[in-house]
C-alpha cells in the first residue's frame, strides 16, 4: 500500500513570516555612509560577519531606502553596533527624517564614512560586491578598520529593542564552572540538563547556556550518544600540554632571540605588564582576565617567530582549558609565575637566549607542579 504524499503546506504570508522571524534575536546596528549629498544612515539588524580571512562583513538593506542607494554610490559603509542604552538611536535612525544625525556625535572614518563616537563597536567596510535579492540588496564588504569598547549590546527581539540577560546567564555559568573545577562531578560523569537546572535552581535555558559555555571551554564535551560529559583531567593531560608549549617557545627563542625588532619587544613587554597587573601578591585580581592576558602574552611570544605553523600549533594546544583546570579552583596562586615570565621577557629584551630558555623551563615546571597541588586539594587523579 502506498501512502500518498501530503499536500505541500502553503508558504507563509509576509505578516506571518515577520512574526516568526521576529523570534530570532539579533544585535542592532546603524549602517552609515556618505556621498557628496551628505551623510546617510539607517537602523539594520541584518548585519553579520562573513569571513575572518580576509575580514568581511555582510549588510542587508532594503533596496528602496535612500541609505541603500547611498552605500551603492559611495562604495563604503560603516557598521555601528549599538549598546544596550542606545535604543533611542535605533528608533531615530529607523524613522524618516531630514537629518537623522541631529544631536549625534560622529567622527569621520578612514573611508570617509560617518561613525558614531559612542557606539559599542565601529566597523568600516569597502564594498566588494552587491547582490540584489527580492526586496533587499546584500552588500559584501571588506573590513578596513574595526574597533570596540566595553559594554553589552542592544538587541532586537519580537519587534522591540532590549538587552540579553547576560548577567544572569553568566552567573549561572560561573556557578556550574566552579562546581566542575572543584570536582563535585567525577570525571566522565554525564551532566543531564534537568539535573543541572535543578541543582543550580535555574530554568533549562540558563542551564543549557552553562553547558555550552563549559563545552567551549573544554571542561565538558558533547558525546553524541550520552550527552554532555565531564572531561577527565590528570597530571598526564596537563604535563603533555605544558611540555608542548615549552617546546614551541624554546624553538621561538632559538629562532629569533637577539634579532627581534624593538617595537615587537615593546609589544611583548606591554602584554607582560597587562598580565602582571592582574596578580597582586598571591591572589588573582581577576582570574578570567588573567587567563586571557596570560594567553595573549604567550601567543605574543610565539608570534615573534612570524611562523604560521608555530602559531597554529600553539592555538591547537587549547592551553586556556588546561590552565582553567589547573588554576581555576582557587583564587590563590604565586608571584613566582609572574617572576618566571618576567625572566622570559627580560631575556628576550637583552637578547639573552640562555636566560629566556631557563625562564621558560622554570615557568613550565611551576605550572606542572601547580596541577599536582590542585589535584591533591580537590581529590583528582594524579
Amino acid at each position: 500500500m502506498t501512502t500518498p504524499e501530503p499536500a505541500a503546506a502553503p508558504a507563509p504570508d509576509a505578516t506571518t513570516f515577520r512574526h516568526v522571524v521576529g523570534h530570532l534575536a539579533s544585535g542592532v546596528t546603524l549602517v552609515t555612509t556618505r556621498t557628496p549629498e551628505g551623510p546617510f544612515g539607517m537602523t539594520a539588524s541584518s548585519v553579520t560577519s562573513l569571513s575572518l580571512d580576509p575580514p568581511m562583513m555582510l549588510a542587508c538593506l532594503n533596496t528602496s531606502s535612500v541609505t541603500c542607494a547611498a552605500v551603492s554610490a559611495s562604495g563604503a559603509y560603516g557598521v555601528n553596533v549599538l549598546g544596550e542604552g542606545q535604543g533611542h538611536l535605533a528608533h531615530q535612525f529607523a524613522t524618516p527624517a531630514s537629518d537623522k544625525f541631529a544631536g549625534v556625535q560622529v567622527s569621520e572614518g578612514v573611508l570617509g564614512v560617518p561613525l558614531l563616537s559612542e557606539a559599542l563597536a565601529r566597523i568600516e567596510c569597502e564594498v566588494v560586491e552587491e547582490v540584489r535579492a527580492a526586496t533587499h540588496t546584500v552588500f559584501l564588504g571588506r573590513v578596513r578598520r574595526a574597533e570596540a569598547a566595553e559594554g553589552a549590546p542592544l538587541t532586537y527581539f519580537r519587534g522591540g529593542f532590549g538587552r540579553f540577560e547576560f548577567a544572569r546567564d553568566d552567573a549561572v555559568y560561573q556557578r556550574a564552572r566552579q562546581q566542575v573545577l572543584e570536582r563535585r562531578y567525577a570525571a566522565d560523569t554525564v551532566l543531564l540538563l534537568d539535573d543541572l537546572a535543578y541543582s543550580l535552581d535555574v530554568d533549562k535555558p540558563a542551564a543549557f547556556y552553562a553547558l555550552t559555555r563549559l563545552a567551549a571551554e573544554g571542561l565538558v564535551r558533547r558525546d553524541p550518544e550520552r550527552g554532555y560529559v565531564v572531561v577527565p583531567f590528570t597530571v598526564r593531560t596537563s604535563d603533555e600540554t605544558f611540555d608542548a608549549r615549552c617546546a614551541i617557545e624554546l624553538g621561538v627563542i632559538d629562532m629569533v632571540c637577539g634579532r627581534v625588532p624593538e617595537p615587537e619587544l615593546a609589544g611583548l613587554r606591554a602584554r607582560f605588564e597587562a598580565m602582571a597587573a592582574l596578580l597582586v601578591g598571591d591572589r588573582f585580581v581577576d582570574f578570567d582576565g588573567y587567563l586571557d592576558a596570560n594567553y595573549a602574552y604567550h601567543e605574543g611570544l610565539v608570534s615573534l617567530a612570524h611562523s604560521a605553523a608555530l602559531t597554529t600549533a600553539f592555538a591547537q594546544l587549547h592551553i586556556k582549558s588546561v590552565m582553567t583546570r589547573s588554576f581555576g579552583a582557587t583564587p590563590v596562586t604565586s608571584q613566582s609565575f609572574i617572576e618566571a615570565q618576567r625572566g622570559i621577557t627580560e631575556g628576550m629584551e637583552r637578547g639573552d637566549a640562555a636566560a629566556a630558555r631557563a625562564a621558560v623551563y622554570r615557568y613550565t615546571d611551576l605550572a606542572k607542579q601547580r596541577v599536582r597541588e590542585i589535584l591533591q586539594q580537590t581529590g583528582g587523579r594524579l
